[in-house]
């Protein structure tokens, strides 16, 4: 009988420690080990300047007032780069100029367990529209002693910054302005043709993004039997004066 209560307590205290152990376990292994710091943040990547003034950075960890950070923009330490209560670091980046960047993050916490974040963005001009040179329907072909009327109109979304230039010869060595209203319109007479002539136009504009244009025209000077006659007729009386 003894024997039997001395085997059954036995049991009894193994089953027990079986239970104790196994909690033991239980709790081991819902203890998770300290991890490193979580790094998160805006990517703005390509946008016109003056759109995006600030980058947000999100920082984790299981003890965060002991996470040490060290941020770069472009190369440069950010100077006094701390987390807020949520573990949030505002980079101002307003003072950028058009071009590529890129910021670094370097956190470390107190098991100098290392986390590093990057993203490069594009900071760009806006848009401002190409420059064009816009022909009307010209007459080329003009009479000997007629006028040639050159039109048209110079389009541009800024058409106070244009440069806009002819020339009858080398556009690059001598050049005057052409004449043109607040909406790019534009018509110069010249009168009295007498032989042909090409006219060149250049226009170049922008406020940060510079575009060109350039056209050619060709004025071609025709002279009518009527006057071909006339001349003829001047050389002929003018030996016949010369005999007498």
């Amino acid at each position: 009988m003894e024997s039997i209560q001395v085997r059954s307590i036995g049991l009894a205290a193994l089953m027990v420690g079986s239970v104790l152990i196994g909690i033991f376990y239980l709790d081991i292994e819902g203890v998770q080990p300290d991890q490193p710091p979580i790094i998160s943040g805006e990517e703005p990547g390509s946008f016109v300047i003056g759109e995006v003034n600030t980058i947000t950075i999100t920082v984790g960890d299981e003890n965060l007032e002991d996470v040490v950070l060290d941020v770069t923009l472009d190369g440069d330490r950010v100077a006094n780069a701390f987390l807020d209560d949520d573990g949030k670091l505002t980079v101002d980046i307003s003072q950028l100029g058009v071009g590529d960047h890129a910021l670094k993050v370097f956190a470390k916490d107190q098991l100098e367990q290392e986390t590093r974040w990057f993203t490069e963005f594009a900071i760009t001009y806006p848009e401002e529209g190409i420059t064009e040179i816009i022909l009307d329907t010209l007459v080329t072909n003009i009479q000997y002693g007629d006028d040639a009327i050159l039109s048209g109109n110079l389009t541009h979304s800024s058409l106070e910054t244009c440069v806009f230039d002819w020339s009858d010869g080398d556009i690059e060595e001598s050049q005057l302005a052409v004449p043109m209203d607040e909406m790019g319109n534009f018509q110069m007479e010249f009168a009295n043709m007498q032989e042909n002539v090409t006219i060149s136009m250049e226009a170049t504009c922008g406020i940060n993004v510079f575009t060109t244009d350039s056209v050619s025209i060709s004025y071609i000077v025709e002279i009518s039997e009527q006057q071909e006659g006339d001349g003829t007729d001047e050389g002929e009386d003018d030996g016949s004066d010369n005999s007498t």
